[in-house]
């Protein structure tokens, strides 16, 4: 399934958040420019745990380990958050970018 990056979302939809997935969508609330490359790989690496566990394994143990042991304890989250400091590969930064890396002529 294709990734489908979209930003300058409504303030209501992220409830508080700056990025979040609904896969296959990542939501930012801000414009290309002003969305770091650390919050970008953090919902990056929400997208590949949701591809590596499976959409609705992903959710349940999400929402089990949210209620268990809150939101900073979720394995999902600390794991996201390691991963912030790693750079985006080409591919990723081609996705975060879009056509403005390469532009028309």
């Amino acid at each position: 399934m294709k990734l489908k990056i979209k930003y300058n979302v409504g303030k209501w939809i992220m409830w508080g958040y700056a990025g979040r997935v609904l896969y296959p969508f990542v939501l930012f609330r801000d414009s290309t420019e002003e969305v770091s490359d650390r919050l970008f790989r953090h919902e990056l690496e929400h997208v590949y745990q949701i591809q590596a566990d499976g959409w609705w394994k992903f959710h349940l143990k999400y929402l089990y380990e949210l209620v268990r042991y809150g939101y900073k304890n979720i394995s999902y989250e600390v794991g996201a958050e390691w991963k912030e400091e790693t750079m985006l590969t080409v591919s990723e930064r081609i996705l975060k970018d879009g056509h403005k890396l390469f532009p028309r002529r």
